[in-house]
Formats: C-alpha cells, sequence, structure tokens
C-alpha cells in the first residue's frame, strides 16, 4: 500500500508531535470529511491522554493501563465495542422442466455462519483499536476485521493505536534503572513489565502488515505511542500487582 499523509493536514500539531503516524488510503482525510464528529473524538482522546511511568512498568498485557485508559475515553464519547457475524447461503437453481414456462426449481446446498471478530471502539462508520502488548496474532484480527468491514460498507475507515517497541522498551527500562538507584530494595521485591518484539504487536509489526496490504483497501490511520507521549515524570514507586485472568491490575504501594 502507498504511504498518504493527509493526516498532517487535519490533526493539529500539538498532536502531531506527540505521537508516530503512518497512513494509506488518505485515512485521515477520509475519516474526517464523512464522519467529523467521531474523527474528534478521536483528535480528544489523543489530546487528553498521556503515558507516564507507571503505565509503562505495569504488567497486565492488552488488558493493563494504557489499554483500558484510552478505550474508557473512547467510551466517555460513545463509541462502543462491536462485531459483525456473516452467513452466507448457497443455492443451486434448475430448470424444473424442459421449458421456461415451468419456472425454476432451487435447493440450499450449503449455509455458511462466521464468527466475526470484536472491534474495540466503534461508531458512526469509523473503528478504532487499542493494541498495546497484546498477542502477535490480534493485529492479523485487526486488519482482518477492517477490511471485512470496509468491504461490507460498514467503515469508511480504521484507526489503530499501538506502542512503538524500541522507545517504549528503552524508555522502561531508563525508567526502572533509575528508580532501582535510588530504590535498591524494590528490585527485589518487584520487576516492570518486559517488552519483546517475539510474540507481541506493536507500531513496527503493525507497519510491516499495513505496508503489505493486509487490510485490503481499507484506510488505516496507524497511530505509535512513544517517548513524546510520555509525561516526564520519573516512576513515582507505585507498585501494580497483576489482577485475576481477564482484569486490569491492581495497584499496591511500596
Amino acid at each position: 500500500m502507498i504511504e498518504t499523509r493527509t493526516y498532517k493536514t487535519v490533526i493539529p500539531e500539538d498532536t502531531l508531535e506527540r505521537y508516530r503516524f503512518y497512513e494509506v488510503g488518505y485515512a485521515a482525510a477520509v475519516m474526517d470529511a464523512v464522519f467529523p464528529e467521531a474523527f474528534n473524538d478521536i483528535l480528544n482522546v489523543l489530546a487528553g491522554f498521556s503515558l507516564t511511568a507507571r503505565m509503562l512498568l505495569t504488567p497486565g498485557g492488552n488488558i493493563g493501563l494504557v489499554a483500558s485508559s484510552l478505550d474508557e475515553a473512547f467510551d466517555h464519547y460513545g463509541w462502543i465495542e462491536a462485531r459483525v457475524d456473516t452467513e452466507r447461503t448457497t443455492y443451486l437453481i434448475e430448470r424444473a422442466g424442459n421449458t421456461r414456462r415451468m419456472g425454476l426449481k432451487e435447493e440450499i446446498v450449503q449455509i455458511e455462519y462466521q464468527h466475526g471478530y470484536n472491534i474495540d471502539n466503534v461508531k458512526d462508520g469509523l473503528a478504532v483499536d487499542v493494541e498495546w502488548n497484546p498477542k502477535d496474532g490480534n493485529l492479523d484480527r485487526d486488519l482482518s476485521a477492517y477490511r471485512a468491514w470496509h468491504e461490507a460498507g460498514l467503515i469508511v475507515g480504521a484507526a489503530l493505536i499501538t506502542r512503538m517497541h524500541y522507545e517504549t522498551r528503552e524508555l522502561t527500562d531508563r525508567l526502572w534503572s533509575e528508580y532501582v538507584a535510588k530504590n535498591p530494595k524494590a528490585a527485589k521485591k518487584e520487576q516492570p513489565v518486559r517488552y519483546t518484539t517475539t510474540t507481541t504487536a506493536n507500531y513496527e509489526k503493525a507497519l510491516d502488515r499495513i505496508k503489505r496490504g493486509d487490510a485490503g483497501t481499507c484506510p488505516i490511520l496507524l497511530i505509535g505511542i512513544g517517548e513524546a507521549t510520555w509525561d516526564g515524570e520519573p516512576f513515582d514507586g507505585q507498585i501494580v500487582k497483576r489482577g485475576r485472568k481477564g482484569e486490569p491490575p491492581r495497584l499496591e504501594y511500596v
């Protein structure tokens, strides 16, 4: 897919400076032109979000503090989680006799039901997923869903928000090292989340898939969270414990 850069004309300068963007299909301009209210929600969520040291150091995969914070912000603007299931019926149509006057005979050969994938946030004709540190397969699921929804005429474009792997990993290691240097005993009590490239989704992996056309002709706006999104504050010593399966992490204090 060929890169387009309409996001430079419709996204405010301060937001452009805090995130990394990549676009195909003139996504930002299309979404802004067709569904301006919903697109403005995306801009408001991005403007109101800041990455914190506690978010970076919290275990919890894709149900951690970053994803839950962004999804809650979309909830505030009336976005919903949604899924589209499809059913396809195949008919065999044959003549009931030797002449046209005798009509046609229909026979159902097969009925196929396909269970769709959930999209985290949907409003009007726009879709947004937040993939912070999930399994790598989530990217394939997301792009496949965007492609199917777009081909069905349900959305005009989608945005995918994820982390920039190398920047977030380096920032995480630096923040933890600085904290441990001041609090040597902390390292014995807790270890922060570790970001890897082998099994988890990130900006770089999403970029490769979008470039090779995994989303078909659906316009995609890829949004990367990195050091420029960080609020600049060091780790404050708030240790977050992993919650039960399916639940967000629980906060505890050292």
